[in-house]
């Protein structure tokens, strides 16, 4: 289901002021942004909800959230121009840019050219894999899942797979031939362990998730450990891939977790992407915004104390909107030559 949410000025308000406002006058007339988002509990969700109401409050903008969409599909809405911002996976702009994995089939060529559209204007690190099995499961380890019921993430979505990638890199498991790979849309997915009817939950998400708190309320469980598999050449070829991290989730982190140590995980990072066409003084004063009230981001939620300044560019792989390439460029940062957009050069 898809939820919209509308944050700063009334949108008919908007739309009239707009009207009004004389052309030369820009920095004077607000602007409605749309946005899509993961579902509720997710980064995306998150990240997008502050930095909209931050944003409504410092530039006047007014943003319409779609909430709980499958990314990759949302990745083509922003490169052709039906969405002005969205949180953008890493690794999608790596299979946008290519046409391929989900793209290519159907929409190779459209996924090419919507990728030339789009522009990161920071990174963070988003979140990470939380394989969860309940204790009734009895599923102790990866290769306990042998012959059960695995959920990895929505349909055509990148995070289902990155789950079986990450599966097959910790145990050598083929999804639906060593495994049943179950895929729904993520609040599906949660309803079906909560029903019991699935033994393995895998969410990526970040650490101190509402969502993974309330399957501990359910019953106590186990996260399962990549352990030594982490130094293994299967694992460095999953995380040869951009976006892919490897982190831990530290034991005693949810009320039920069984764990009394550290699991190692795999991790994700996500780019803060618009559309190139937006205009160059709006999306510096959007970075300015970010970063001068980056301790009130901080406060909102705890997840989002991975966006830091120190690493803006961590997980960015498509160039910079031009106009953030002049704010780092402005406050000291070395931009990477890869990241600057032809139209900066």
């Amino acid at each position: 289901m898809r939820n919209r949410l509308t944050f700063g000025i009334a949108v008919g308000a908007l739309v009239s002021a707009i009207a009004l406002a004389a052309p030369d006058d820009a920095k004077a007339q607000s602007k409605i942004l749309r946005a899509d988002t993961g579902s509720p509990g997710n980064m995306s969700h998150t990240s997008t909800m502050v930095l909209s109401k931050i944003w409504s409050r410092e530039l006047g903008t007014s943003t319409q959230i779609n909430d709980s969409q499958t990314l990759t599909r949302s990745a083509l809405k922003l490169g052709r121009g039906q969405l002005e911002m969205m949180p953008f996976p890493t690794a999608v702009y790596e299979f946008l840019s290519k046409g391929s994995r989900m793209y290519k089939k159907k929409l190779h060529k459209q996924a090419i050219a919507a990728s030339k559209n789009v522009r990161a204007i920071f990174g963070f690190v988003a979140a990470y894999f939380h394989p969860v099995a309940f204790e009734s499961a009895g599923i102790k380890t990866w290769q306990d899942i042998k012959g059960k019921r695995v959920f990895t993430g929505p349909p055509s979505g990148a995070a289902a797979v990155l789950s079986e990638h990450m599966i097959r890199s910790i145990t050598g498991f083929e999804a639906n031939r060593d495994y049943k790979a179950i895929r729904l849309p993520w609040g599906g997915g949660l309803q079906a362990m909560l029903d019991g009817k699935l033994d393995l939950y895998i969410r990526p998400v970040p650490v101190g998730a509402a969502a993974i708190e309330q399957l501990g309320i359910k019953q106590k469980f186990m996260l399962l450990d990549a352990g030594d598999a982490v130094n293994s050449a299967a694992w460095k070829k999953f995380m040869s891939i951009p976006g892919r991290k490897t982190g831990v989730i530290p034991a005693g982190t949810y009320k039920g977790q069984l764990n009394k140590t550290d699991i190692k995980t795999g991790g994700t990072t996500f780019q803060y992407a618009v559309n190139k066409s937006l205009p160059d003084d709006l999306v510096y004063r959007m970075v300015k915004a970010t970063w001068d009230n980056l301790g009130e981001i901080h406060k909102t939620s705890i997840v989002l104390k991975q966006i830091v300044k120190e690493t803006p560019f961590i997980g960015v792989n498509m160039p910079l909107h031009k106009a953030a390439v002049k704010y780092y460029r402005d406050n000291g940062f070395q931009v990477p030559a890869r990241l600057v957009p032809p139209e900066a050069r």
